[in-house]
């Protein structure tokens, strides 16, 4: 849920609504876990800034102050030690302060969670430090292994090799000169209108090629997918199951190939 900058701001002052502090062991929050690479991805991707921080006040507010929480759920207003900034356009305050719908513990309360340890998804902050999450579950817990698939996720970003996939606009199938030998094409519709195209070979007494080019030229060059990537991310996520007519799916052996190619990525992944 993304809460906005005006709640933060009018709540910063409440009394009498702050947790006491907690050793980091005792902290009894369970965020919403991230539960695949897409999930990750997904997130990243969404986040301006991302943060390894350290809560060091939390205010839980009152059902009549924080109305349309989801049941099971507290509104607390978090402030954050910044330790570390994963990703930031620009220079980051040492404190920052938002709103959280954190799952209530196991007896039904606010969770205790000063002290906590947690990777932080974020807008721009604004005056004070004040900014918001860009989704529920855009607070994890500290995890060096989540951070470096988020730090590879943003790197990848930032590249131009990547495409921005959108869906696909055409496809042909050409078959060779030996029995049982074709390559379909697929191209690819991008953000940045940079060729992509997904390709599949078929050979004799081989496994299936799926492969992606970026170029003009369609040669061995083009490269496997590799799961855990942004570009299996961004194939996986966007793609359709089926090869839509448009594109050249009333042609069995095309469309075949496309569900191929798709089987190969395998499912997206995204549980959020």
């Amino acid at each position: 849920m993304i809460l906005p900058i005006c709640l933060i701001l009018a709540t910063i002052g409440l009394p009498g609504l702050g947790a006491q502090a907690q050793p980091a062991a005792l902290v009894t929050a369970s965020p919403d876990r991230l539960a695949s690479f897409a999930d990750v991805a997904e997130l990243t991707l969404a986040s301006p800034v991302i943060v390894r921080a350290t809560i060091t006040r939390a205010a839980a507010l009152s059902r009549k102050a924080a109305p349309d929480v989801a049941p099971g759920r507290a509104r607390l207003l978090v402030t954050v030690a910044v330790s570390n900034p994963l990703l930031a356009p620009a220079a980051l305050p040492a404190s920052l302060v938002f709103a959280w719908d954190a799952p209530l513990d196991s007896r039904g309360k606010p969770p205790k969670v000063t002290g906590m340890e947690v990777l932080a998804f974020l807008a721009a902050p604004g005056a004070g430090g004040a900014t918001r999450l860009i989704s529920r579950r855009a607070v994890q817990p500290w995890d060096e292994a989540l951070a470096d698939t988020v730090r590879r996720v943003a790197r990848e970003a930032r590249s131009s090799d990547v495409p921005d996939v959108r869906g696909v606009t055409s496809g042909f199938r050409d078959v060779g000169t030996v029995a049982g030998e074709s390559e379909s094409q697929f191209f690819l519709a991008t953000t940045d209108d940079r060729p992509a195209v997904l390709v599949v070979q078929n050979r004799p007494g081989e496994a299936r090629r799926v492969a992606v080019a970026r170029g003009d030229i369609i040669d061995e060059s083009a490269q496997p997918v590799q799961p855990g990537t942004l570009l299996w991310y961004r194939l996986a996520c966007s793609l359709p199951a089926r090869l839509p007519a448009a594109a050249g799916g009333n042609d069995p052996a095309l469309a075949r190939d496309w569900q191929t190619a798709i089987a190969s990525l395998g499912p997206c992944g995204l549980t959020g």
